[in-house]
């Protein structure tokens, strides 16, 4: 008889959505070399830099 304890099970995680974006092989290649050199990975570095860079800022009033 098998016995399982629910205790250790870890909920599952939601998968999340992803887009495909296209560059060029040359944009890859350099992304690729910045990321290896650095030790991250290419959508992670891609996921932030969209955010610190495209993301509105509020203003100083709390608005867009």
């Amino acid at each position: 008889m098998v016995r399982i304890n629910s205790a250790f099970f870890l909920p599952m995680k939601t998968k999340k959505e992803i887009k495909n974006i296209k560059i060029s092989p040359e944009s890859h290649d350099v992304l690729k070399k910045y990321c290896d050199k650095r030790g991250i990975k290419i959508y992670k570095f891609l996921e932030n830099l969209i955010f610190e860079k495209c993301k509105e800022k509020k203003d100083i009033y709390g608005e867009n």
